[in-house]
Order: C-alpha cells, then structure tokens, then sequence
C-alpha cells in the first residue's frame, strides 16, 4: 500500500479518545477537530489524527461518519469556511473545502474498559499492529453504493446515489458525509490519549432531598449535588470468563452476589473510569514516549477526565475500588486527582516512574523495535494532567425526558446566578480538556511549575456561555498547590460554599494519599498482569 495520507505534511498530531461514540468522548472528538482547524497557531499544511476508541464496530463506524459530517459542515458550511473563503478571495484564489477536509483523518479501535483482556489487546494493536477506518458512509453510518466517492471502489463512471457527495467544488448535501477508508495503518507514535469513557452506576434521585437543596441553594445545589443515589458494590464480571455485552442486555452483579472465584473483585465503576484507562495508558507508553533529542524535549499526554463535586470524605484508600461507597463515581474521580496531581512530586516520583516506564509494558515486549526493548535510557516520557467538564447534561444519569429538560433550564438559571461551572452542554464541557490537547508542552509546563504546581482544569463559562478554561479547587492541595493567605474574587466565585482554605497540613496529607494510591494502582496493576498471564504470551 501507499503511504497514509499525512505523510507528506510538515506535521502531525495523533490523539486517542476513548468513549468516542457519544456524550463527552463524541464531543471530545468534534471540538478538538474544530479548534485544531481554526486555531491560528496550527500551520495549514499540519494535520490531524483521531484515532476513536468504541466498544463495537458498529459503533466506531457510525462516530466516523457523524464525525465526517460535521468536518464537513466545519470546512463547507461554518463561519470558519466563510472566513477562509473571504482570506482566499482577497489573494485573488479560490477556496477548497475539501483541502481543509483532507488535513483530518479518522481511525476507528475497540475496546471494553471492563475487560482487561480487551483493553491489552487494543494497546497491543496500536503499538505493534496496525489500524484503519471505514469507507465514507451515509449520515446513519449505512454503506454508499459501490464507485461512490469517498470509497475505495471510486469510480468516475458509476452513476452516483443521492447520498454520494460530488467531487465537484460547490457540491451541496448537509447530511452527506465525506471521507476515504484507510487500512493498514501503523502508528508512529501518540500525542494525546483523552481518556472520557466512564460510567456513573446511578439508579436514581433521593428526591425530598434534591427538591429541599434545590429550593433553598439552587447554585449550590446542581454544582455539588448530594442527592444522587448509586449502586454500591458493583463489580465486573469474572476477567477470565468475560463476554461483552451491551449495556441495557445486563447489569453487572454485585460483590455479595459474586460467584466464588479465584479472582478478586475489580468494582465496575472503577475498572471503567479508573483502572482500565490506567492499564491502556501504561501500555500505550511505548507510542507517548519520546527519544531524547533537541526537537523532542516533551513526551504525549496523558488527559484524565476529573468531576467537580468530588470530596475527600468521597474516597477511602482502604476502598479504593469504592465497593464499598454509597458515591463509586466520586471515589473514582477523587482517585484521579491524586494520581495526576502528585505523579510529578519528588516524594511520589520514585513510585509512579515504572508506570511511565514503557519497557515495562507487555507491548514493547512484544515489539521489534530495540529502542523499546531497550529500557527507557534517554527517553522524554508522558506527562499526566486531569480536567473536568464542569456541569452539563448527560444520558450517563437516569433521568426521564421531561426531567432531563427541567434540568437543563435550571443548570441555565444556575449560571445566570453566576455559576461559572455550568457548561451545560457537552462540547461546552469539553473545552478544558481540548485546551490541554492542544496547548504548546512548555507553556503548559511554565504554568504548571514542570510539574511541582500541577492544576485541575476546568470547563467554565460566563452568564452568556461563553468558554474558558478555569483553575479548579482540589480539597487539601487547592488550586496549584500553593498555599495563599487569600482567596482572590475570581477564583471566590466557583468555589464551594464552606470550602476550607489549604494549608500546608493538608497539602502534605493530600501527597502522602497521592503516594499510596500510586503504590497501591502499581500493586493490582502487576497483580492483574499475574491474573491474566499477560507476559506468559510474550516469553
């Protein structure tokens, strides 16, 4: 085969996005491809690579053509396009949208983050294997005729369907999506991993105490909500055994309802927002890492995505699975902001460095290329930063369509209180975490102190929606880890009510917390690996 179309840019970026399919991941996906088309700072001649993750095939096909669709609306159709039409007309040219098309370019993997064997199989993919996309589909992800645009079958002599999107310039159709399949791809390295996939495990509302809350402290109330019930005591099925299946065929069983195996537990809430990720970001390692050299003083990043309404008393180091936990969503989120807070101080470096190690990773052990099997020997490796998508609607909480709507006008009501939190919808959400995609590694770097005054980042906007990505409070480590004797307004404005200022007593618990968690991810990440016999396929 050819090359892959990309190979004659100046430039590249290659992100990963999990939970790709919808809600925050789709998002995720959208609005990186927007930004990276309209940002000045990108070079035109630079390109993208989306690599979306999905648990099915049907799945990836069907984000690919949603995806294609709105490329294509972005660079025909978008203000963006009106701008580069009048920009090309002052140069005496004309303007191409499909030129500003052919800079973005959709692969399609899959995994289930509740089985591990899934998630090492899709790292050992990307790192060994090779990866590709479908052919251009109609906008419901169905197949175009043979000799359609779009498809390898392409033919200048085939009568085209409605649905085929003519080369010619000018050509109309809103809901025809474009693109070439590609196959045969093999990675050369990773960028960006954002990792948006998850699961709530809520099963409803305590409703006298949300309509109590919401009547008397709305603001409050639908930032930090604590009338959510979830299901305790969740867990995935046997690792060993594991058949996927679709989320409403199944519910997971609960620990008591557990047949007896020799397999410990792994709490489904935490295996799909936690442990699953942390297993795909460590083998991916090999591809986020980079050789040192002058033009490469930054390896990829490693994005998790946090939540606002997290607390210390939310998470217990003696639960860190939250198996326990009347909130397993809040302990997972509370768990991701002391592994990517603390993974750079020098107290808890010496135990998050083999994580970021990737000879230690099933898949340089099963790679050719010596540099991986090698060790790390002058090697810049990832760096690991966590966002938050403030507050907007989602379907990961069970609410009817009546209510989903009531929500949604109170959460704009909210922020016309002066919630600066409330994004409500999630492209909104996505902000903070395209932001750190995309934003230059030294500069994100100076405003994190290299790592020593590490941030939270999130999603934020004014009272008319306008985006901005804002420091967000961590209970015991604060906004960067300074301890301030005041509180400037600005930052005032989202906080907590009751929120207790930072000292240095609870900033040195907060990285001793961080420092065993790091242990204790490090322990059931190796025990996982024994469990599952991962190295047994390599010697």
């Amino acid at each position: 085969m050819g090359l892959p179309p990309w190979e004659t840019s100046d430039s590249q970026l290659f992100a990963l996005v999990t939970g790709a399919n919808s809600g925050l991941g789709y998002s995720a996906a959208a609005r990186l491809m927007d930004e990276f088309l309209i940002s000045p700072s990108t070079s035109p001649n630079k390109h993208l690579i989306l690599i979306l993750c999905t648990r099915s095939p049907m799945k990836t096909r069907f984000t690919i053509s949603r995806l294609r669709g709105h490329l294509r609306k972005q660079a025909e159709y978008s203000e963006f396009a009106t701008k580069q039409r009048a920009k090309a007309n002052a140069q005496g040219v004309e303007y191409h949208w499909m030129e500003t098309v052919q800079r973005v370019h959709f692969l399609g993997v899959e995994a289930d983050l509740c089985d591990l064997k899934s998630v090492y199989a899709l790292a050992d993919r990307l790192v060994n294997g090779t990866v590709g996309s479908p052919d251009a589909t109609t906008i419901d992800g169905l197949r175009l005729p043979h000799g359609s645009p779009g498809t390898q079958s392409f033919s200048e002599g085939v009568e085209q369907d409605r649905w085929a999107l003519s080369q010619k310039p000018g050509s109309t159709g809103a809901q025809r999506s474009w693109g070439w399949g590609l196959s045969g791809i093999r990675l050369p390295r990773l960028d960006v991993i954002i990792m948006s996939a998850g699961t709530g495990a809520w099963i409803g509302v305590d409703w006298p105490t949300a309509i109590r809350l919401v009547l008397t402290d709305l603001k409050q109330a639908l930032t930090y909500p604590i009338f959510k019930v979830a299901k305790s005591g969740g867990v995935v099925k046997r690792q060993s055994t594991y058949q996927p299946t679709k989320p409403d065929e199944a519910t997971q069983p609960l620990v008591s309802e557990q047949e007896s195996s020799d397999e410990p537990p792994l709490g489904e809430v935490f295996c799909s927002n936690v442990f699953g990720h942390y297993i795909l970001a460590h083998e991916l390692t090999p591809l986020l890492s980079r050789p040192v050299s002058p033009s490469s003083k930054f390896g990829g990043k490693i994005i998790w995505i946090g939540s606002i309404e997290v607390l210390p008393e939310h998470f217990s180091l003696d639960d860190m699975q939250g198996l326990k936990t009347s909130a397993p969503y809040e302990s997972s989120k509370r768990l991701l902001d002391l592994l990517a807070i603390t993974s750079e101080l020098p107290s808890v470096k010496r135990i998050a460095d083999p994580y970021f190690d990737s000879s230690n990773t099933v898949t340089a052990a099963k790679s050719h290329d010596e540099t991986q099997l090698n060790g790390q020997t002058g090697s810049v490796k990832p760096k690991m930063y966590v966002t938050h998508p403030g507050v907007f609607v989602s379907d990961i909480f069970p609410l009817h369509a009546i209510l989903s709507m009531i929500f949604l006008w109170m959460a704009y009501i909210a922020r016309w209180l002066g919630s600066p939190w409330h994004t409500i919808y999630p492209y909104e959400g996505a902000c903070s975490a395209v932001w750190v995609a995309l934003l230059e590694s030294d500069e994100l770097e100076k405003m994190e102190g290299q790592g020593q005054r590490k941030s939270k980042w999130g999603s934020a906007t004014d009272i008319r929606g306008s985006e901005r990505v804002m420091m967000t409070e961590i209970p015991g480590w604060g906004w960067n880890g300074e301890i301030e004797s005041s509180v400037d307004e600005a930052r005032r404005k989202g906080r907590r009510r009751n929120a207790v200022d930072p000292t240095k007593e609870a900033k040195e618990d907060f990285e001793i917390m961080g420092g065993k968690c790091w242990a204790k991810m490090e322990e059931l990440r190796k025990e996982w690996e024994g469990i599952l016999g991962v190295w047994d396929k390599v010697k």
